[in-house]
């Protein structure tokens, strides 16, 4: 069996009332509290100094960076591991617990009641912490010239994050954050199964690289294919063209012809297993950790606590990407409930995961996988349920949804969710606000959605056009004070915004190239990143029927209608649309998780002569510069309004507002 089913969290059939024990466990309320079997053992900080030189911001005053390692345990007994796949196959001590560690950092005032009570948790993306950067827009370090905007230090948060994704300890970057979990076995005998790798651009380190070690170097036991486009037939490589250098790394001779998008899968016996769904135990341990406990077993004092006293209010985490999809996953599967039953965060920010989770708490996992139109798209990360609300797979009958676990421990937190355009064309984003026929709902009251009409920006390698460079920092920012004033003060944020099936805003993909304007060197590309039940006890996995997945209605220059209108769409200079690989990349099609800019033309004789029916930027905006700020004024002025926007952000918008060079 290719893939380990994901085993689904066991839900606590007892109240959690005082009194009452989980697992043996005395919960809140009871007269004795015996600590958790499932818990953090020990802080161990290695490195505390001052951050940023040591420069203050605003009333928080000066801040100091903690960096070290937490050590855990977790009981494989537990009904809150229940779900946690091959834990009860992981090597156990001495009391029958599993141990493990992981690298933490901690950001904080070096006077935390001068901080705003806020814990906000990074959900590290492959062990690095790019939502950090997109806060504060700086460095990834802590020295002075890293300070960026300020914007999380000037706003007072305590910045928490761990690793929860397996790796090796590096010396090269101390910044980094890895969880060192355990192999499995089946007594003390290596565990064997299918696992896949998938390549392109052979040229790249990655390429041949396994995740797990090969059980056998045998060719005969594996095999290895080749394809130009994701719905292209595989064609297998012969053995004598590819060979194991080791049980760790494949040697492969791209056949002639094959360019730097094709596809190469390699299905083999993989053996050590990583149990690591761990991971999403210990962010959930070292939080509940950092907020309810004066010092580890040890007596060494947890550093977010004042006279034994914790020093923050409430917990919010936040992650993008990977970590958006993490975020997703870790509601879903019940762990924000801790051992005694409690919330691990008030509020969390899924940012860049459409309806997506990850292949991390399975046997043989990839967490870094992704499903995408073109690349990695056979792993199990686009699975039902895929939205929050409660719905029913029209192809299984099943009825699931995201909060099902939390909503039946009522440990279910206020979630808001900010994805692009990108995610509506290869994360099957429309299914976050239709059931898998397409038919709209309504999220539950404490979830928000704000779909982007812009795209974030990765690069445009091996794509058609350039990258949509509008930087979605901002809205994330808005996003994340709004969930903070939410959960602390009970301010409701801006409404969910985003197209609906309801009301024409969302299409079918064929309805979508009706509206399509009339650019002769970019004509409408109608792939999608499409999904259906898909089998994974066999490789390739069979799929049966699919998904209804819609896109977003376009205007007359095929920029979306609906969703948060960022200024640059609502006053537009190009048409923001989905990336398309170019020749050489796999051409047609689609292109990571970028989005395109293709721009206007500057005169309406340059438009008349290409035959483009958009109207140039000179037809548009015949005054000029003043006449394009002033309405990408107005733009930005309605979205501070209406809360997606802070107002700071909006000025430094505004302010850098300009029409493209030459077009005055």
């Amino acid at each position: 069996m290719m893939l380990a089913r994901l085993i689904t969290a066991v839900t606590l059939g007892v109240a959690l009332s005082g009194g009452l024990e989980v697992n043996g466990q005395s919960q809140p309320g009871s007269a004795s509290a015996p600590k958790a079997l499932s818990r953090v053992t020990k802080l161990d900080i290695t490195s505390r100094r001052p951050a940023f030189g040591g420069k203050s911001f605003g009333t928080a005053g000066a801040y100091e960076i903690l960096i070290g390692t937490a050590h855990a345990v977790a009981d494989p007994k537990a009904a809150v591991n229940a779900g946690i796949v091959d834990l009860d196959k992981a090597p156990r001590n001495a009391a029958g617990l599993v141990e493990y560690s992981f690298d933490v950092q901690i950001l904080k005032p070096v006077d935390i009641g001068k901080g705003n009570g806020t814990l906000l948790y990074e959900i590290n993306n492959r062990s690095n912490r790019p939502l950090y950067g997109y806060f504060d827009e700086g460095g990834p370090g802590y020295d002075a010239d890293n300070t960026g905007n300020g914007f999380l230090m000037n706003n007072g948060y305590t910045y928490v994050a761990s690793g929860w994704m397996h790796g090796a300890k590096g010396t090269a970057n101390s910044l980094q954050l890895w969880a060192y979990l355990p192999i499995a076995s089946n007594n003390g005998q290596p565990i064997t199964g299918t696992a896949m790798e998938e390549w392109m651009e052979p040229g790249t380190g990655a390429f041949g690289k396994l995740s797990y070690p090969a059980a056998t170097l045998d060719q005969a036991k594996a095999t290895l294919t080749y394809r130009e486009h994701q719905d292209d037939s595989r064609q297998t490589l012969p053995a004598s063209q590819w060979s194991y250098v080791n049980e760790t790394t494949v040697k492969v001779t791209p056949p002639p012809g094959a360019d730097a998008g094709t596809i190469y899968e390699f299905v083999y016996e993989a053996k050590d297993s990583v149990v690591e769904g761990l991971g999403f135990a210990g962010m959930r341990d070292f939080v509940s950790f950092m907020r309810h406990s004066p010092a580890d077993e040890a007596g060494t004092a947890n550093p977010l606590f004042v006279n034994g006293q914790p020093a923050l209010r409430l917990a919010v985490a936040a992650g993008a990407s990977q970590s958006g999809r993490v975020v997703r996953d870790f509601i879903y599967q019940g762990f924000n409930q801790d051992t005694a039953g409690r919330k691990v965060f008030e509020g969390m920010n899924a940012d860049m995961a459409g309806a997506r989770r990850t292949f991390t708490n399975y046997r043989f996992a990839q967490p870094g996988r992704w499903t995408r139109q073109h690349e990695d798209h056979p792993y199990p990360t686009s699975e039902f349920p895929f939205t929050f609300e409660k719905t029913t797979d029209h192809l299984t009958g099943k009825s699931d949804g995201l909060l099902a676990r939390c909503s039946a421990s009522n440990t279910c937190p206020n979630v808001i969710q900010v994805d692009s355009y990108a995610e509506l064309y290869g994360a099957h984003g429309s299914l976050n606000v239709t059931d898998t026929k397409g038919k709209p709902l309504q999220l539950p009251a404490n979830v928000r959605l704000y779909q982007l009409s812009l795209s974030h920006n990765q690069g445009d390698a091996g794509c058609m056009d350039p990258a949509n460079k509008v930087s979605p920092n901002p809205y994330y920012r808005a996003a994340l004070q709004a969930t903070v004033r939410w959960v602390r003060d009970g301010v409701a944020p801006p409404p969910t915004r985003a197209p609906s099936a309801a009301d024409g805003t969302f299409v079918t993909v064929a309805e979508q190239g009706k509206d399509y304007p009339t650019i002769p060197e970019r004509p409408f590309n109608s792939k999608i990143s499409e999904v259906g039940v898909r089998d994974f006890s066999v490789f390739p996995p069979k799929e049966k029927g699919k998904y209804t997945i819609l896109v977003p209605k376009l205007d007359r220059d095929g920029n979306m209608v609906a969703g948060v209108l960022v200024p640059e769409v609502a006053v537009p200079v190009a048409t923001y649309g989905k990336a398309v690989r170019k020749k050489g990349f796999g051409e047609g099609d689609l292109c990571g998780a970028n989005g395109a800019t293709i721009a206007f033309a500057k005169t309406k004789a340059e438009r008349l002569a290409r035959g483009d029916s958009r109207l140039s930027v000179e037809e548009r905006y015949p005054g000029g510069q003043a006449e394009y700020s002033e309405k990408y004024g107005r733009a930005v002025d309605k979205l501070v309004a209406e809360g997606y926007l802070l107002a700071e952000d909006g000025t430094r918008l505004k302010t850098a507002a300009s029409l493209p060079r030459g077009s005055n």
